[in-house]
């Protein structure tokens, strides 16, 4: 008993440090931040839309025009990408096979090759398709509008590595 009461000052800092220590604990394992919802696929329309017209400054006959060949390209797109897919696992279902020749492995990837070949065709069209719709002094907006598109379709959004060097 002498113990506790000559160590108060240790014991109170230790009952302090292991509350401290639980409520944490309760912080990160029940208590998790709420995500906000993600937008529905109507509410990302609708963004997109407004992005363009706010970005380029397109009138509401011009949005509608942007509209119908952006929606065009959505169905023309995802068979293609369903496409691609379907290549790059048959690729990859490679990998339980023994002894897979090198002609093999060339053949499917050509085929993968030809699918993003066909995907980037698309979009290059699709591009220029939605620059025919701007008048001459929203082409420029519009050149830059594309540019952010293409560097966010090349960069996968951000999902891939920096290419930056690190400095050791």
């Amino acid at each position: 008993m002498s113990y506790i009461k000559n160590n108060r000052v240790l014991l109170l800092i230790t009952s302090v440090l292991l509350i401290a220590n639980i409520g944490l604990l309760y912080y990160f394992v029940f208590n998790k931040p709420a995500h906000p919802p993600r937008p529905s696929d109507k509410e990302m329309h609708d963004m997109a839309i407004e992005k363009v017209k706010d970005e380029v400054g397109l009138n509401d006959e011009q949005a509608v025009a942007y509209d119908s060949l952006r929606s065009q390209q959505f169905r023309n797109m995802k068979p293609l990408f369903k496409e691609l897919t379907k290549s790059k696992e048959d690729f990859f279902s490679l990998i339980y096979q023994q002894g897979v020749s090198d002609s093999v492995l060339n053949s499917y990837a050509s085929k993968i090759g030809e699918k993003q070949m066909e995907l980037d065709i698309s979009t290059f069209h699709y591009f220029q398709s939605i620059k025919e719709l701007c008048k001459e002094e929203q082409k420029p907006k519009m050149d830059s509008f594309i540019k952010q598109i293409v560097k966010r379709i090349i960069s996968n959004n951000g999902r891939r590595p920096s290419d930056k060097k690190e400095n050791k």
